[in-house]
């Protein structure tokens, strides 16, 4: 009965895209706004989840303000989710793409494999375009939908990366592809087992995976993100993130302090732009909290 469901879900995505495909970008685009928008009012958790993130990172915002930056990060995250469906198209296209730090990058590889950390931010998947001069190797969580999955899988076998799906054995193929002086590239910004940061103000647990490998393997750590312009143009953005390797320190509390150093670099990319952060994420288990269900369970 599974497998069934899961293969009409395929066919009315087949479907989707292939009636996407005849419209103008434009128009496909404007698609994705208009879906993630539905999203926003049918899916009432995530929209909690959203405004609880809004409001606790920016209290001197009034409920107007988060409201308009939720709806209009849902639209940034629907441009690019849906962006996926034709992201080979878009990416050949050179005008669609502006570049900023590029000699950052260009410099340090010309030395040695680096450690790239990525965000869910903008045009997230478009950081793909780099791997054409650049390959590395990065990590995706697996698709509950086998037939989406291997959609997904083999869309990705054209282009430069090593796709690794999420594992209990992920760190320790991360570390071999390392040791074969690979170019790492991870996600780094949302909630996963790693270190305790502060994040606007707020504690809460991020994934070390970058600082481990930058320091582990002595390579340069850069924060990789991207923004979504009006004209659904792509900005790349490359900055260098200095690490923490105080002898004096353990090598946990060097991991520690240079995750915390991304966090803060990455906070400061947010503030200047909180629409095309992904925010539905429950970055610090607010949900429970706005909605009281850490209450009531307390009472059983």
């Amino acid at each position: 009965m599974k497998n069934l469901i899961y293969k009409i879900q395929y066919g009315i995505f087949r479907m989707f895209r292939g009636f996407l495909l005849m419209l103008p970008e434009k128009a496909r685009f404007s698609a994705g706004e208009k879906v993630a928008v539905l999203g926003y009012h049918l899916i009432k958790s995530r929209r909690i989840t959203t405004l609880a993130n809004l409001s606790h990172a920016f209290p001197e915002k009034s409920e107007k303000e988060i409201k308009k930056i939720a709806v209009n990060s849902y639209k940034t995250m629907g441009k690019a989710f849906l962006g996926t469906i034709w992201l080979e198209e878009y990416m050949k296209n050179d005008d669609n793409f502006h570049i900023h730090g590029m000699e950052i990058v260009e410099r340090h590889c010309s030395k040695g494999p680096v450690v790239f950390a990525t965000m869910h931010f903008g045009n997230m998947e478009s950081m793909l375009k780099f791997s054409e001069k650049f390959p590395f190797v990065t990590v995706a969580k697996k698709q509950r939908n086998p037939y989406l999955n291997r959609y997904i899988s083999e869309n990705r076998k054209h282009l430069n990366i090593t796709l690794l799906e999420k594992s209990k054995k992920t760190s320790r193929e991360l570390f071999e592809y390392a040791e074969e002086g690979k170019n790492i590239a991870l996600f780094s910004d949302h909630r996963d087992k790693g270190t305790t940061v502060d994040f606007f103000g707020m504690e809460t647990v991020s994934p070390t995976g970058a600082a481990t490998l930058a320091l582990r393997y002595n390579r340069p750590l850069i924060l990789g993100y991207c923004t979504f312009n009006r004209d659904n143009t792509t900005s790349v953005h490359f900055k260098k993130i200095d690490v923490v390797n105080d002898e004096k320190n353990s090598f946990k509390e060097n991991v520690h302090l240079t995750t915390q150093k991304l966090i803060y670099t990455m906070e400061d990319i947010i503030t200047c732009y909180p629409e095309q952060w992904m925010w539905l994420h429950d970055r610090w288990k607010l949900y429970k909290v706005v909605t009281g269900k850490n209450n009531k369970k307390k009472k059983r």
